[in-house]
């Protein structure tokens, strides 16, 4: 079956939507499996800047029919605004959710105000996720029908009085009343989208699964407690699209040329002071280390080869899209992490190098770029099949195997 996934393999906001992009022209149907508008994938085209949190990065193509999966959470409300200024702006294909999707409510939000010790996006999706686990969510398949909403409704107030009280949901009657205006915009985008993938791939279509966050935010296999609250790794799909393993003809993970992540927890390679902001830029360009969801600094530092190995060993990554090269460009040499001793990163020093304007094919590059990405090759044992030198579309070369 010829499905690839393109996955985060480090704390997210490694450039997934500017790959995602850069291939969703070849591809017939492109799904997002997991998280909600905790997401921000930027892609620069030409002259335009997309920030999309809901929308899999397939829109910003003619081709490709986008698909939002049952392992999500979304913001009816949020998707709604998204939906219509993109529309706008340049048009929008076919979209679907699922009908298995969980509905993040306004209460969802009001809990996740502040983001908690964890520093997350407040956007509802950990709540949402809560409440789904608690059997008392609600359903993008419970909006079709009055009766079937009102009893869900019905058991959501019982189970949670006081948050629900705090956003005024005081009856069922008052709750259903304040959805009636998103649910008729959203009716006509709700499928069985796992039926529909399942087909697509029966038929050898190119489907493309789009993960959001990344590897060391899974709920299980990340940095936990300071993870999200779904599984962005390779184990999501299968449960966040409603496909069989067999789905994956490939897997490709993308890797930041150094290390970011956004909010708290443990970050080996961390630096600070006027290196944190050469990594990280000021702000002043739209592909700074700022959050698109949140607009926080990400904190940044040095590639960490060993956390990119796991990530690689816990994917089982085909290859590798290394992004941000150009950000590297000009320093004299580049710390890379290769190994732990005694709890604190050991440091291969690469020399650096200069611009990367206009250098598409890898036997283009410097060779200090070359030696950088082959000793990503033989530390993680996974090739590069891709790079990107600047935040532009057209600058992302190499290929995957369909």
């Amino acid at each position: 079956m010829p499905g690839i996934a393109v996955i985060g393999a480090q704390w997210g906001d490694e450039g997934k939507g500017k790959v995602v992009d850069a291939l969703a022209s070849e591809a017939d149907v492109v799904v997002r499996y997991s998280g909600g508008a905790n997401a921000g994938h930027t892609v620069v085209a030409g002259e335009e800047i997309f920030k999309l949190h809901h929308l899999p990065c397939g829109v910003l193509h003619d081709k490709p029919i986008s698909i939002l999966g049952g392992g999500m959470v979304i913001d009816p409300w949020m998707f709604r605004d998204e939906y219509e200024k993109m529309a706008a702006r340049r048009g929008v294909g076919e979209v679907y959710i699922s009908h298995e999707a969980h509905v993040v409510l306004p209460h969802h939000k009001k809990n996740d105000e502040g983001g908690g010790f964890v520093g997350t996006t407040g956007r509802g999706i950990g709540p949402t996720y809560s409440d789904k686990a608690r059997r008392v969510g609600i359903r993008f398949g419970d909006l079709l029908d009055d009766d079937v909403l009102k009893e869900r409704l019905q058991r959501l107030l019982e189970a949670k009085p006081n948050s629900t009280a705090k956003v005024g949901w005081t009856s069922v009657d008052v709750a259903f009343d304040a959805m009636t205006d998103v649910r008729e915009f959203i009716k006509p985008f709700v499928r069985d989208t796992g039926l529909l993938t399942r087909q697509a791939l029966k038929e050898n279509k190119k489907v493309m699964f789009e993960g959001g966050q990344g590897t060391m935010l899974d709920l299980s296999y990340g940095t936990y407690p300071f993870v999200t609250s779904s599984h962005p790794s390779v184990g999501g799909i299968i449960v966040g699209s409603g496909v069989s393993h067999k789905a994956l003809n490939g897997v490709y993970g993308v890797v930041k040329a150094f290390t970011s992540r956004v909010g708290h927890g443990p970050f080996m390679t961390e630096v600070d002071g006027d290196t944190a902001v050469r990594l990280r830029g000021t702000g002043s360009n739209q592909w700074d280390e700022y959050g698109t969801t949140t607009g926080r600094a990400r904190r940044v530092g040095w590639l960490d080869l060993e956390q990119v190995k796991y990530a690689c060993e816990l994917n089982g990554f085909d290859g590798l899209v290394v992004t941000k090269l150009d950000v590297l460009s000009g320093l004299e040499t580049i710390p890379v992490c290769t190994e732990y001793k005694d709890g604190k990163p050991v440091y291969k020093n690469m020399k650096g190098w200069g611009s990367l304007k206009g250098l598409g094919t890898r036997s283009a590059l410097p060779k200090e770029v070359t030696a950088y990405l082959e000793l990503i090759e033989s530390h993680t044992g996974v090739p590069v099949s891709m790079f990107s030198t600047s935040p532009h579309r057209d600058d992302t070369y190499g290929e995957v195997k369909w």
